[in-house]
């Protein structure tokens, strides 16, 4: 009977665990029944209205998502018999949903609590309206089963583009970045980059600990929002391409043309990489703002090499 179903039992092998009394608290739900320090296991970020249910039809009911009752699923229920909802009730609730929550504030029927105590089912109750509350927790499920990693580097949101400054320790990305704010720019996190991949975009952020710090070898940790104010930081940006700086070899040819593209993949997702050399005397802080315009009319279709093969094209062919 249960291989109807798709149970929370199969699915729930990878899935991300968070505290119930968090859960509640980030939505601003209130508990109705909530065991002493129960856990959330989720799978999916999909929520499910499981009026289909109530009326009986239980093919294909996915009891790996948080079930939300709104004004619909709760003026039903009330009009069934009561012997009848506490039977369908229970059934629901015997599927090892995560939790159900009810929207608007709608008192739970007698039949929702026990079924919640008897499977210890975290049962909660909110004041939003169905749709929000079922935005909201799919956001919330969302940032919670997100790939992440974390990267050595410097994040800077330069013009709106997130560049990645990668390289050895001590080759200049932090006094880079440094100059990047001092430019308008804005910082997003230095030394130690979190990234997230939500939706198949990354996002990097800094560390709780060291966010908005910048560390400067000779003058030691500054806090940029307190030197730059809160224009000069960001919590979280895309990551939308990566700049690696690397130590300027003699006799080394580094490319002049910009014909070749470059990509590197974090999480699966392939970002334009460029490689820039540093030296004494490079002004890299503008090199960098130049770089980021030249992407973005890459994207926008245009290309320098090609314009310039073209006229060569055309004074060849005089």
């Amino acid at each position: 009977m249960l291989g109807r179903y798709n149970t929370a039992k199969e699915e729930r092998q990878d899935a991300s665990a968070v505290c119930a009394a968090d859960f509640a608290a980030a939505l601003g739900l209130k508990a109705v029944v909530l065991e002493q320090n129960a856990e959330l296991h989720f799978s999916t970020s999909a929520v499910c209205r499981p009026g289909l249910f109530l009326a009986g039809y239980e093919e294909f009911f996915a009891a790996s998502r948080v079930v939300v009752f709104g004004s619909a699923e709760m003026s039903f229920a009330m009009s069934l018999d009561a012997a009848l909802l506490s039977k369908r009730i229970d059934k629901l609730f015997s599927l090892g949903i995560p939790c159900a929550v009810i929207a608007r504030n709608i008192k739970p029927l007698p039949a929702f609590i026990a079924a919640a105590e008897k499977y210890k089912v975290p049962l909660f109750t909110s004041s939003r309206i169905t749709g929000q509350i079922g935005s909201a927790i799919t956001d919330y499920i969302n940032d919670l089963l997100a790939e992440e990693i974390t990267m050595h580097g410097v994040l800077v949101d330069v013009a709106g583009t997130g560049v990645l400054l990668t390289g050895v320790s001590g080759i200049g990305k932090s006094e880079v970045a440094l100059e990047l704010v001092h430019r308008g720019h804005r910082l997003v996190a230095d030394d130690s980059v979190i990234i997230r991949k939500k939706n198949g975009v990354l996002i990097g952020r800094a560390p709780d600990m060291i966010r908005h710090m910048l560390e400067i070898r000779g003058v030691g940790i500054i806090n940029v929002e307190r030197l730059f104010g809160s224009v000069a930081v960001r919590v979280n940006k895309s990551v939308d391409a990566v700049f690696e700086l690397v130590a300027w070899e003699e006799g080394k040819t580094y490319e002049r043309i910009g014909s070749e593209s470059l990509t590197q993949e974090i999480l699966g997702v392939s970002l334009p990489k460029l490689e820039i050399p540093v030296k004494a005397g490079r002004n890299l802080f503008v090199v960098i703002e130049a770089a980021v315009a030249s992407l973005r009319l890459k994207e926008m279709g245009y290309s320098a090499p090609s314009e310039l093969e073209e006229r060569l094209k055309k004074a060849n062919d005089r």
